[in-house]
């Protein structure tokens, strides 16, 4: 790593396309760059002119990732991801205000410790349910013929087990983002009364009579509001109604700053059934990263990354 120009290391553009909380979020990912990681921006890139977006051979170098554990990190990827198209590598590699690299940087460090994620995961869930973690994916799904029959995915999945019988947790990692806005086909397919969606919402037992009774296109869980977080709870209990886990829990990471889902969590929570608030979790970076300091070991490999997280991302 390098100092740069001043011209090519200090931003002073903003994006006036902005809201607050993307603004203030930008900017404390352009300030890590030159403060933590001391390199320049990308100003040829359309977004990279406001600073939070690395140049082609500081992304390559895998530069938006924690650095302790950077070679387990890309080795992962690279195995998840044999061919990225460009528009892929740069949101992963290059652009510092997207989610996509988050689960890297939070959960494959966790793999290191697996008892200790076990008791962070028992701390989220609310009861000492999980005996042991048997692994910790990233950007990953079940057979999407057996659930969904689309391409939904968990930003990370953690499988684990309960008195030798298999449970998952789907965790759906949010930044800056706010609802899921989704074209014309998609729409068709996800308002499909005879699609895998309306047949699961409405057989599941995780949402009040109100909403399972209902058309799917009639419903709350239809609006850009609610549709990403709905289709990634039902992802993960399509899988308990194919016994593919015995039980399952959605869990949501985002930052305490984020306006939509402050909001939009709590709203959800509404339409659920008693068994569906069981299996339904959310958790803001902020938590999180205190429960990894209380749970994992004192040595300087974690430690040091918990620091990281806690001068990256929160708010």
């Amino acid at each position: 790593m390098r100092h740069l120009p001043t011209n090519n290391y200090h931003c002073k553009e903003t994006c006036k396309s902005d809201k607050p909380f993307k603004k203030a979020a930008r900017l404390k990912q352009s300030l890590f760059r030159e403060e933590y990681l001391k390199v320049g921006f990308d100003p040829s890139n359309r977004f990279g002119k406001y600073g939070a977006f690395l140049l082609p051979e500081d992304a390559d170098a895998g530069l938006n990732f924690y650095e302790g554990f950077r070679s387990d990190i890309l080795h992962l990827i690279r195995k998840r991801y044999p061919k990225l198209t460009t528009a892929q590598h740069a949101g992963l590699y290059a652009n510092m205000l997207r989610s996509e690299h988050i689960p890297w940087n939070v959960f494959v460090p966790m793999k290191a410790d697996l008892q200790a994620a076990t008791k962070v995961f028992n701390d989220i869930i609310g009861e000492p349910l999980i005996d042991v973690i048997t692994d910790i994916r990233i950007e990953w799904a079940p057979e999407k013929t057996k659930c969904l029959n689309d391409n939904t995915s968990f930003d990370a999945y953690i499988e684990f087990l309960h008195d030798g019988q298999l449970g998952g947790i789907g965790i759906e990692v949010k930044y800056t983002e706010e609802g899921y806005h989704f074209g014309e086909k998609e729409k068709r397919e996800v308002m499909d009364e005879k699609s895998q969606y309306a047949i699961i919402t409405r057989s599941c037992g995780l949402y009040k009579e109100e909403i399972a009774s209902k058309p799917i296109r009639e419903t709350s869980l239809c609006l850009n509001e609610f549709r990403q977080i709905w289709r990634n709870h039902i992802l993960g209990e399509s899988m308990v109604m194919n016994k593919m886990v015995e039980r399952f829990y959605s869990v949501t990471l985002y930052p305490c700053g984020n306006p939509h889902f402050t909001k939009a969590l709590p709203k959800y929570r509404e339409f659920l059934t008693d068994y569906g608030l069981s299996t339904f979790k959310f958790i803001t970076f902020e938590s999180l990263f205190d429960l990894l300091k209380v749970h994992y070991p004192k040595e300087s490999q974690f430690q040091n990354w918990i620091k990281y997280l806690q001068t990256r991302y929160p708010f």
